[in-house]
C-alpha cells in the first residue's frame, strides 16, 4: 500500500514539475494522421468501365446518350453485366461469366471454374440447370446451391458475344 502511494506521489510531483508528456505525445500522433490524410497517394487511376448517369448505368467503352443499363431484380439475363451481378445482388450469367466471377460463387474454386469454361467452350454455353449438372465436379447438390444464383441466357448468342 505504501509502494502504490509513493508511485502515486512520484506521479504527481512529475505532472507539476511538467514532466508528463501525454498530451504531448497525443498532440503529435493526431498531427501525424491528420498530415498522413492529406498526403494520400492517388488512388486506382484505371477509369471504370461504367459511369452512373442519371440513374442508368451506362458502359463507357460503348456508351453514347440515351443508352443504358437499368439495374433491376427482373432484369433479362442478357442485360445483366457480369461485372456487376455480384455487386448488385443480381443472378450471375453463367455463359458470360469470366473466371473470377465464378469463383465468387459459394463452393467453385479455381479448378470448378475452368471445368465451366472448358464445358462452355466445348458445348457452346450452358442452356439451362440440366447443362449445369453435366459440367464436371457439379452434382445435384451444389447444383441446387448454385441455381438461385445463375441465370441462364440463350446459349449460344452469349457464348459467342462473349469471346
Amino acid at each position: 500500500m505504501a509502494k502504490v502511494q509513493r508511485l502515486s506521489a512520484k506521479k504527481e510531483l512529475a505532472v507539476k514539475q511538467g514532466q508528463d508528456h501525454r498530451l504531448l505525445v497525443l498532440l503529435f500522433f493526431a498531427a501525424l494522421i491528420l498530415a498522413a490524410g492529406w498526403h494520400t497517394p492517388a488512388l486506382d487511376t484505371q477509369p471504370s468501365a461504367y459511369s452512373l448517369v442519371a440513374g442508368r448505368l451506362i458502359r463507357n467503352k460503348d456508351s453514347s446518350a440515351g443508352q443504358g443499363i437499368q439495374l433491376a431484380a427482373e432484369m433479362p439475363c442478357a442485360d445483366i453485366p457480369p461485372e456487376l451481378a455480384a455487386f448488385f445482388n443480381l443472378s450471375l450469367p453463367v455463359n458470360r461469366a469470366d473466371q473470377a466471377a465464378l469463383m465468387r460463387l459459394p463452393g467453385i474454386g479455381p479448378k470448378l471454374a475452368e471445368s465451366i469454361i472448358t464445358y462452355r467452350k466445348e458445348q457452346g454455353g450452358i442452356a439451362g440447370p440440366d447443362d449445369l449438372l453435366k459440367v464436371k465436379g457439379i452434382g445435384p447438390k451444389r447444383s441446387a446451391r448454385l441455381l438461385p444464383l445463375l441465370c441462364f441466357d440463350n446459349a449460344q448468342s452469349s457464348f459467342n458475344n462473349a469471346q
